[in-house]
């Protein structure tokens, strides 16, 4: 197929640039007017007309996105199927492929909203794919993979947390997990409390985990309704032959030496006393305190236990380095992924709040990639909730600039505003010539609704407002601190303590 993609000139560059490997198949026609998403169909077939020559011998005609008419009207005059493209001139390249594959574009609307619904429905499928052709184990609420693709994710609650929290993290968080882990201290040994917690978060899940140093809590668990157990180990394998045959047990070292090895003998133990539903884990080390080394032991396990699932606590990095938790769950679902690790576990505990979520699209986009055999990027999925991957080159205003100087803030005599940020949502307390409380998630509508209430705000003031429910709005939508008057974000590039 050949394809002509009209444009302006000042997107030219840009266009050839996102093409250059499609030169064979793409011709860009660059028209007499700057901005290309302001010219018109209208304007377009005018100036075509005029070009017939170079017109004519193509199997598309693909417009900008932004453009302002139906480009039907060009095809009727050319007899050239003509359909409008995407929004930036970077996802041309989508555009040719969808149309080469036979997707139907539009002629009225950008190509977009078409390429988006079928990336979702390719993602989609090829995930209900991977679901049906997985090999698994067992099953424990959810099928266990013995290797993934795919992946399974387990939120282990804050042994610490009243079972209120736990109920609000859950309720949360269990869209995007397989299962939950309910914790208690080392030393705990109320079984009323271990009953209620357990039934009463079991009512929420399918799978619920138990996990205790205690034999007796571990026991009380798997009576109140859990169905795996954390952790079988050389120190009570011989105290749970009585419940070996209902839940699942992850089998985990407690000595820290040879870890590798002595989860291969803990298995095999464990099978010669009839447990049969076991998932390996040989425990992962903290970031410096033998976290590559621990490595190595699951790609020894994945080597010498080819029929058991293991499973990861990624927990133990993702809370033990000072960094954002999105990135770290990234990059250890890819490794996990490497070395065969098919079940993640995680925690919710400050900085790693969201880690379900976050590991749910990472080990998606892991998952696809692996089916597809290729690297972690372009699959339909992401974790780029700070960085972009690329920027779209944008036209510079032109005239003569003026440098904005400081100037101190004036006293608004309508009175003062006090803006917070509670549960992902912004309230603004006004008190002045009228008290009134506003509250939502959009900061734009917050502020229009305040400017509606309060009549005689200052221009001052109303762009102050603007500015810090602008932060506030942010701060919601990463679920990230908002303090009035301080800053929300780092600024890449500045030392900490620098300003």
């Amino acid at each position: 197929m050949k394809f002509l993609l009209i444009t302006g000139r000042l997107a030219r560059p840009i266009l050839e640039e996102a093409v250059k490997d499609l030169k064979e198949k793409v011709t860009v026609l660059a028209l007499d007017y700057p901005v290309a998403s302001l010219m018109s169909v209208t304007y377009i077939l005018e100036k075509m007309k005029q070009l017939r020559g170079k017109v004519l011998g193509y199997d598309f005609i693909v417009l900008p996105g932004l453009v302002y008419g139906d480009a039907s009207a060009i095809e009727r005059e050319f007899g050239v199927k003509t359909v409008k493209g995407s929004e930036n001139a970077w996802d041309v390249p989508r555009v040719i492929d969808a149309l080469e594959r036979g997707v139907k574009l539009s002629t009225v609307y950008p190509a977009d909203k078409v390429l988006s619904d079928v990336a979702r429905y390719d993602v989609y499928e090829d995930l209900r794919r991977i679901e049906e052709k997985g090999n698994y184990a067992f099953d424990v609420g959810f099928k266990v993979p013995v290797r993934p693709p795919p992946f399974r994710i387990l939120l282990e609650l804050n042994p610490s947390s009243t079972l209120e929290k736990w109920i609000a993290d859950v309720e949360r968080s269990k869209k995007f997990v397989d299962g939950v882990v309910v914790g208690f201290p080392v030393g705990f040994s109320d079984l009323d409390e271990v009953r209620r917690r357990v039934r009463k978060i079991g009512e929420m899940v399918n799978t619920i985990g138990i996990d205790s140093d205690s034999p007796s809590v571990l026991r009380e668990g798997v009576r109140s309704g859990a169905n795996l157990v954390f952790n079988l180990n050389e120190t009570n394998i011989d105290e749970l032959t009585d419940i070996r045959d209902g839940p699942a047990f992850v089998v985990a070292p407690f000595s820290t030496e040879d870890r590798g090895n002595l989860t291969v003998a803990l298995v095999e133990r464990a099978r010669s006393k009839g447990f049969s539903k076991l998932i390996a884990d040989p425990v992962l080390s903290p970031p410096l305190m033998g976290m590559t080394d621990s490595l190595g032991y699951y790609l020894q396990l994945r080597e010498k236990l080819k029929d058991v699932p293991l499973l990861m606590g990624v927990l133990n990095v993702s809370e033990l380095i000072d960094v954002d938790s999105h990135g770290v769950n990234g990059l250890m679902a890819a490794i996990g992924a490497e070395l065969g690790v098919s079940i993640f576990l995680t925690m919710e505990k400050g900085k790693t709040k969201w880690s379900p979520w976050e590991l749910r699209e990472a080990s998606t986009m892991v998952s696809l990639a692996m089916t597809r055999g290729k690297t972690p990027t372009n699959s339909g999925k992401d974790l780029l909730v700070i960085k972009d991957k690329r920027r779209t080159r944008q036209a510079l205003p032109i005239g003569d600039r003026i440098r904005a100087e400081k100037i101190e803030p004036s006293m608004d005599s309508s009175g003062f505003a006090h803006i917070v940020v509670n549960d992902r949502r912004i309230l603004v307390s006004f008190s002045g010539s009228k008290d009134l409380l506003v509250e939502g998630e959009d900061g734009l509508a917050v502020g229009r609704t305040l400017l509606k209430h309060i009549e005689n705000i200052s221009k001052d003031h109303a762009l102050y407002l603007g500015y810090e429910l602008a932060k506030a709005e942010i701060a919601c939508l990463l679920d990230k601190e908002y303090v009035q008057d301080k800053p929300l974000l780092r600024r890449i590039g500045v030392e900490s303590g620098s300003s």
